[in-house]
């Protein structure tokens, strides 16, 4: 689908954004030559082939979401992101674990800098556990709930098998295509800075908070990121940078608050964190209203255009 007469993108670096994201995908080894279809992309959950979205089609959505764009992008909305949400999200770990080794053995593996001046810090990889993944999201990563709308029993969230299909989600199936902040570490409380009316978020609350937060009118239409979203920005950022992403060493770790997970003794919300001291990425789980984790935790959304 080509761009309508008389309707251009609005001012966003589409070309260099998409072509940012497609090389680092393509090079961390999300997206193949898919057998049946014409061109590439991933194998979903539910082993149907999902082609990456070409660089004319999102030029086509942010003509769709025009309004959206225009109002986000002034916030500091100015990175694109692709998700392969339809990816089995082990496999995905799996993938990250191989980019992680792949740098580390090319040297190339380094904390992560607050800005690109900032002097390159190499990271000390652990030899046995590059990525580690708590047993019990291992072992229940299908019956995550995607975005809902408490973090309690009655969710009103979706499975992961809606979630692709939902083009308010993925704006074409299985892939979802959002706007992000270009901000490596989150800022501390008292520290966010404000856009366009928009004050960016800041580290130190719990989940529930952020949810009440995201409720405010300045953070419409923005929603938290999935163990799905962290791991695609964690290797675009990786390939693109050298760079790990979100060292609770640097209160830095990620509430991925597009999930829920019930489990008998708690209701939690998962987490994504580089643990420098242990020289491994966690993917963890915790109690949604911990303290103790708020400190050295924050959250970052996403703005997700919706479909044609």
């Amino acid at each position: 689908m080509s761009v309508p007469k008389n309707k251009t993108p609005p001012a966003f670096p589409i070309e260099t954004e998409y072509h940012r994201c497609m090389t680092a995908l393509d090079h961390a080894g999300i997206i193949t030559k898919l057998p049946e279809s014409i061109g590439s992309g991933v194998l979903g959950i539910d082993g149907t082939e999902y082609p990456v979205p070409t660089r004319e089609q999102v030029a086509d959505l942010f003509v769709h979401n025009r309004g959206l764009v225009e109002r986000k992008f002034p916030q500091g909305f100015n990175r694109l992101e692709l998700t392969p949400m339809a990816m089995p999200l082990l496999i995905l770990a799996d993938r990250m674990k191989e980019a992680i080794l792949k740098h580390a053995a090319a040297g190339m593996l380094f904390q992560t800098r607050r800005s690109p001046g900032d002097p390159q810090i190499p990271v000390r990889l652990n030899k046995e556990k590059q990525v580690w993944i708590w047993e019990t999201l291992s072992q229940a990563a299908d019956k995550l709930v995607y975005f809902p709308g408490e973090y309690l029993s009655d969710h009103r969230g979706q499975t992961k098998a809606e979630v692709i299909n939902d083009g308010r989600i993925c704006a074409f199936p299985g892939w979802s295509v959002g706007l992000a902040e270009n901000t490596p570490v989150m800022p501390e409380q008292g520290q966010g800075k404000v856009f366009a009316g928009r004050k960016q978020l800041e580290i130190g609350f719990s989940p529930n908070e952020y949810r009440q937060i995201l409720q405010l009118p300045p953070y419409q239409q923005e929603t938290g990121r999935t163990l799905e979203d962290f791991i695609a920005y964690f290797l675009t950022h990786l390939e693109t940078t050298d760079e790990v992403s979100n060292d609770v060493d640097d209160n830095n770790a990620l509430w991925c608050l597009g999930q829920y997970l019930k489990v008998p003794y708690a209701d939690l919300v998962p987490t994504g964190r580089w643990i420098r001291k242990l020289g491994r990425v966690r993917l963890d789980l915790h109690r949604s209203n911990n303290k103790q984790c708020t400190k050295s935790f924050g959250t970052a959304t996403i703005v997700r255009l919706s479909g044609l």
